[in-house]
Protein backbone atom coordinates (compact mmCIF):
# COMPACT_ATOMS: atom_id res chain seq x y z
CA UNK A 1 0.00 0.00 0.00
CA UNK A 2 1.43 3.09 -0.67
CA UNK A 3 0.39 6.16 1.26
CA UNK A 4 1.70 10.23 1.16
CA UNK A 5 2.00 11.97 4.63
CA UNK A 6 3.17 15.10 5.28
CA UNK A 7 6.41 16.02 6.52
CA UNK A 8 6.63 13.86 9.98
CA UNK A 9 9.31 11.00 11.70
CA UNK A 10 7.45 9.16 10.60
CA UNK A 11 3.07 -3.67 -3.90
CA UNK A 12 3.37 -5.63 -4.59
CA UNK A 13 7.00 -5.38 -6.73
CA UNK A 14 7.57 -8.60 -8.87
CA UNK A 15 11.50 -9.42 -9.56
CA UNK A 16 12.91 -7.67 -11.68
CA UNK A 17 9.36 -5.17 -12.39
CA UNK A 18 7.52 -2.55 -11.16
CA UNK A 19 3.73 -1.98 -9.61
CA UNK A 20 2.97 1.40 -10.42
CA UNK A 21 2.10 3.27 -7.31
CA UNK A 22 -1.89 4.68 -6.76
CA UNK A 23 -0.32 7.81 -4.84
CA UNK A 24 -3.25 10.40 -3.49
CA UNK A 25 -2.70 13.10 -1.64
CA UNK A 26 -1.63 17.03 -2.81
CA UNK A 27 1.55 18.00 -1.91
CA UNK A 28 2.87 21.22 0.17
CA UNK A 29 5.39 23.54 0.75
CA UNK A 30 6.86 21.60 3.44
CA UNK A 31 7.06 18.42 1.49
CA UNK A 32 6.14 15.12 1.80
CA UNK A 33 6.89 11.85 2.53
CA UNK A 34 5.67 8.71 0.01
CA UNK A 35 5.74 5.29 1.23
CA UNK A 36 5.34 1.83 0.40
CA UNK A 37 4.53 -0.90 2.48
CA UNK A 38 5.31 -4.50 0.61
CA UNK A 39 2.81 -6.39 1.54
CA UNK A 40 3.08 -9.35 1.85
CA UNK A 41 7.41 -9.08 2.81
CA UNK A 42 9.25 -10.04 -0.27
CA UNK A 43 11.21 -12.96 0.89
CA UNK A 44 14.72 -13.76 -1.15
CA UNK A 45 17.17 -16.06 -1.54
CA UNK A 46 18.91 -17.88 -3.99
CA UNK A 47 19.30 -15.37 -6.86
CA UNK A 48 16.53 -13.71 -6.64
CA UNK A 49 16.53 -9.64 -7.42
CA UNK A 50 13.99 -7.23 -5.53
CA UNK A 51 13.34 -4.12 -7.65
CA UNK A 52 12.51 -0.88 -6.15
CA UNK A 53 10.62 2.19 -8.20
CA UNK A 54 10.20 4.59 -5.49
CA UNK A 55 7.76 6.93 -7.12
CA UNK A 56 5.99 4.74 -9.42
CA UNK A 57 7.12 5.87 -12.87
CA UNK A 58 8.06 2.04 -13.99
CA UNK A 59 11.91 3.40 -13.98
CA UNK A 60 13.96 0.94 -11.29
CA UNK A 61 15.63 3.08 -8.95
CA UNK A 62 17.48 0.34 -7.12
CA UNK A 63 17.90 -3.40 -6.81
CA UNK A 64 18.77 -5.70 -4.46
CA UNK A 65 20.46 -8.64 -5.60
CA UNK A 66 21.53 -12.19 -4.26
CA UNK A 67 24.48 -13.63 -6.44
CA UNK A 68 26.75 -15.77 -6.51
CA UNK A 69 30.53 -13.95 -7.67
CA UNK A 70 32.05 -17.51 -7.86
CA UNK A 71 33.55 -17.70 -4.95
CA UNK A 72 31.03 -17.30 -2.41
CA UNK A 73 27.20 -15.83 -1.70
CA UNK A 74 26.78 -12.29 -1.84
CA UNK A 75 23.56 -9.78 -1.40
CA UNK A 76 24.10 -6.36 -2.60
CA UNK A 77 22.25 -3.06 -2.98
CA UNK A 78 22.85 -1.97 -6.75
CA UNK A 79 21.42 1.63 -7.93
CA UNK A 80 20.75 1.71 -11.23
CA UNK A 81 21.73 4.68 -13.60
CA UNK A 82 23.21 7.69 -11.69
CA UNK A 83 21.79 6.79 -8.57
CA UNK A 84 23.27 5.88 -5.80
CA UNK A 85 23.22 4.19 -1.91
CA UNK A 86 24.88 5.59 1.25
CA UNK A 87 28.14 2.92 1.84
CA UNK A 88 31.41 2.56 3.27
CA UNK A 89 34.95 2.20 0.97
CA UNK A 90 37.21 -0.37 3.17
CA UNK A 91 40.32 -1.17 1.62
CA UNK A 92 39.10 -2.67 -1.94
CA UNK A 93 35.67 -3.13 -1.14
CA UNK A 94 32.53 -1.06 -0.71
CA UNK A 95 29.67 -1.59 1.72
CA UNK A 96 26.15 -0.30 2.32
CA UNK A 97 26.13 1.76 5.02
CA UNK A 98 23.27 0.08 7.39
CA UNK A 99 21.51 2.86 9.02
CA UNK A 100 19.80 3.38 12.90
CA UNK A 101 16.73 4.28 12.85
CA UNK A 102 16.01 8.16 12.54
CA UNK A 103 19.48 8.44 10.91
CA UNK A 104 19.32 11.98 8.61
CA UNK A 105 19.50 10.70 4.76
CA UNK A 106 20.44 13.55 2.99
CA UNK A 107 23.27 15.97 0.60
CA UNK A 108 26.73 16.03 1.78
CA UNK A 109 26.93 12.22 2.72
CA UNK A 110 28.68 9.66 0.81
CA UNK A 111 26.73 7.62 -2.11
CA UNK A 112 28.11 4.82 -4.11
CA UNK A 113 26.93 3.22 -7.11
CA UNK A 114 27.08 0.04 -5.33
CA UNK A 115 27.16 -1.55 -1.71
CA UNK A 116 27.67 -4.80 -0.60
CA UNK A 117 25.18 -5.76 2.30
CA UNK A 118 26.40 -9.49 3.62
CA UNK A 119 29.06 -11.43 1.80
CA UNK A 120 30.98 -14.66 2.56
CA UNK A 121 32.47 -15.23 5.91
CA UNK A 122 35.58 -13.28 6.05
CA UNK A 123 34.41 -10.09 5.30
CA UNK A 124 34.50 -7.85 8.36
CA UNK A 125 32.95 -4.99 6.96
CA UNK A 126 29.59 -6.62 5.81
CA UNK A 127 27.26 -4.68 7.96
CA UNK A 128 23.93 -6.11 7.37
CA UNK A 129 24.44 -10.19 8.21
CA UNK A 130 22.12 -11.06 10.50
CA UNK A 131 20.26 -8.00 10.56
CA UNK A 132 16.41 -7.16 11.76
CA UNK A 133 14.90 -3.82 10.47
CA UNK A 134 17.97 -2.52 9.04
CA UNK A 135 17.95 0.60 6.23
CA UNK A 136 19.19 1.65 3.46
CA UNK A 137 20.02 5.21 2.26
CA UNK A 138 19.20 6.03 -1.16
CA UNK A 139 19.59 8.71 -3.48
CA UNK A 140 17.67 8.91 -7.10
CA UNK A 141 16.91 10.89 -9.76
CA UNK A 142 12.85 12.23 -10.60
CA UNK A 143 13.23 14.40 -13.24
CA UNK A 144 16.41 15.79 -12.91
CA UNK A 145 15.90 16.50 -8.85
CA UNK A 146 18.22 14.53 -6.42
CA UNK A 147 15.67 12.93 -4.02
CA UNK A 148 16.40 10.87 -0.68
CA UNK A 149 14.63 7.36 0.80
CA UNK A 150 15.14 4.42 2.71
CA UNK A 151 14.59 1.04 2.47
CA UNK A 152 13.79 -1.44 5.44
CA UNK A 153 15.31 -5.37 5.37
CA UNK A 154 16.36 -8.12 7.23
CA UNK A 155 18.92 -9.82 6.18
CA UNK A 156 19.89 -13.50 7.74
CA UNK A 157 22.71 -14.19 5.78
CA UNK A 158 24.38 -13.72 2.51
CA UNK A 159 21.37 -16.06 1.20
CA UNK A 160 18.60 -14.90 2.13
CA UNK A 161 16.78 -11.51 2.74
CA UNK A 162 13.52 -9.78 3.69
CA UNK A 163 12.09 -6.50 1.76
CA UNK A 164 9.56 -4.98 4.06
CA UNK A 165 9.01 -1.41 3.11
CA UNK A 166 10.62 1.98 1.93
CA UNK A 167 9.78 5.69 1.50
CA UNK A 168 10.94 8.77 -0.28
CA UNK A 169 11.09 12.51 0.02
CA UNK A 170 8.94 14.12 -2.60
CA UNK A 171 10.37 17.42 -2.60
CA UNK A 172 13.70 17.39 -4.37
CA UNK A 173 16.88 18.20 -2.20
CA UNK A 174 14.97 17.69 1.06
CA UNK A 175 16.54 15.27 3.70
CA UNK A 176 14.17 11.79 5.15
CA UNK A 177 15.15 10.24 8.27
CA UNK A 178 15.64 6.19 7.97
CA UNK A 179 12.42 4.55 8.89
CA UNK A 180 10.72 8.31 8.31
CA UNK A 181 7.07 8.01 7.70
CA UNK A 182 3.38 7.82 9.28
CA UNK A 183 2.22 4.14 8.88
CA UNK A 184 -1.46 5.52 9.36
CA UNK A 185 -3.09 7.77 7.13
CA UNK A 186 -3.61 11.62 9.10
CA UNK A 187 -7.37 11.32 9.59
CA UNK A 188 -6.32 7.58 11.32
CA UNK A 189 -4.39 9.25 13.71
CA UNK A 190 -6.51 12.25 14.27
CA UNK A 191 -9.16 10.58 15.81
CA UNK A 192 -6.98 10.21 19.16
CA UNK A 193 -6.72 13.93 19.10
CA UNK A 194 -2.96 13.54 19.75
CA UNK A 195 -1.13 16.57 20.59
CA UNK A 196 2.66 17.67 22.27
CA UNK A 197 4.68 19.91 23.08
CA UNK A 198 8.24 21.28 25.02
CA UNK A 199 7.48 23.78 27.48
CA UNK A 200 10.21 25.80 29.07
CA UNK A 201 10.96 23.17 31.91
CA UNK A 202 12.03 20.79 28.30
CA UNK A 203 9.36 18.69 29.66
CA UNK A 204 7.44 16.98 26.60
CA UNK A 205 4.13 17.44 27.11
CA UNK A 206 2.13 14.33 25.19
CA UNK A 207 -1.96 14.85 25.32
CA UNK A 208 -4.64 12.27 23.42
CA UNK A 209 -7.72 11.67 23.71
CA UNK A 210 -7.11 7.77 24.29
CA UNK A 211 -4.54 6.16 26.72
CA UNK A 212 -1.25 6.37 25.06
CA UNK A 213 0.99 2.82 25.76
CA UNK A 214 4.64 3.86 25.28
CA UNK A 215 7.27 6.53 24.00
CA UNK A 216 10.50 6.18 22.37
CA UNK A 217 12.76 9.23 21.61
CA UNK A 218 16.11 9.05 19.01
CA UNK A 219 18.83 11.23 18.82
CA UNK A 220 19.57 12.12 15.49
CA UNK A 221 22.25 9.05 14.90
CA UNK A 222 19.38 7.00 15.89
CA UNK A 223 20.32 6.02 18.95
CA UNK A 224 17.47 5.38 21.63
CA UNK A 225 17.99 7.94 24.73
CA UNK A 226 14.43 7.53 26.25
CA UNK A 227 11.89 4.72 26.84
CA UNK A 228 8.92 5.09 28.79
CA UNK A 229 5.61 3.33 29.30
CA UNK A 230 2.74 5.02 29.55
CA UNK A 231 -0.99 4.63 30.48
CA UNK A 232 -2.38 7.81 30.25
CA UNK A 233 -4.27 10.28 28.60
CA UNK A 234 -1.62 13.43 29.23
CA UNK A 235 1.89 12.47 30.00
CA UNK A 236 4.60 14.15 30.56
CA UNK A 237 8.32 13.11 29.60
CA UNK A 238 11.08 14.46 31.39
CA UNK A 239 14.15 15.65 28.71
CA UNK A 240 16.06 17.84 30.83
CA UNK A 241 19.01 15.35 31.13
CA UNK A 242 19.17 15.52 26.50
CA UNK A 243 21.73 17.80 25.02
CA UNK A 244 19.99 20.33 22.99
CA UNK A 245 19.33 19.33 19.43
CA UNK A 246 17.18 17.54 17.01
CA UNK A 247 15.39 13.99 18.04
CA UNK A 248 12.62 11.90 16.86
CA UNK A 249 10.07 10.39 19.27
CA UNK A 250 7.41 7.45 18.39
CA UNK A 251 4.50 7.30 20.53
CA UNK A 252 1.94 4.28 21.06
CA UNK A 253 -1.71 4.71 21.25
CA UNK A 254 -4.17 1.55 20.61
CA UNK A 255 -0.91 -0.32 19.05
CA UNK A 256 -0.46 2.05 16.65
CA UNK A 257 2.61 4.47 16.00
CA UNK A 258 2.78 8.26 16.06
CA UNK A 259 6.24 9.57 15.25
CA UNK A 260 7.27 13.20 14.68
CA UNK A 261 10.32 15.13 15.09
CA UNK A 262 11.28 17.52 17.93
CA UNK A 263 14.09 20.49 18.94
CA UNK A 264 14.97 20.91 22.32
CA UNK A 265 16.36 23.98 22.82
Amino acid sequence: MTKITKNSFSKKLAKYSALSLAIAGVANASGQIVYTDVDPDFIGGLGDTYAIDFDGDGIIDLNIVQSNNGAYEIIHAAPTGTNGVLADVIGAYTYASNLSYGAVISSGLTFQSFGDCCAGIGYAGSQFCGSVDAFFGVEFDLSGGTHYGWIRVDIADNSNYVVKDFAYESTAGDPINAGETDPLAIDDFATSNFNYFIDTNSLLNLLAASNMESVQLFNILGQQVISQKLSNMNEVIDMSALKSGVYFAKVTINGNNKSFKLVKK
